[in-house]
């Protein structure tokens, strides 16, 4: 019984791998769907960036702010 599941469950991966590198390279683009959230443009017109360009941009934000509240007018 177990040796019938293990058969059936390496043939379902190895279709299914199958499938998705015959899609991959019949498919118009040529190349494997990007996953990294650096490099999606969908998510960056939503505003989400990886936790490095995240951290750059407030580092950013928050130099301008203390730049900003720097003056001497208040001496």
């Amino acid at each position: 019984m177990f040796l019938k599941l293990l058969i059936l469950s390496i043939i379902v991966v190895c279709v299914s791998l199958l499938g998705f590198g015959v899609h991959t390279f019949f498919s118009k683009k040529k190349a494997f769907p990007e996953l990294s959230i650096g490099k999606n443009k969908e998510l960056r017109k939503k505003n989400i960036y990886c936790i490095k360009t995240r951290q750059k941009l407030t580092d950013k934000n928050l130099y301008k702010k203390d730049k900003d509240d720097i003056s001497c007018s208040d001496c």
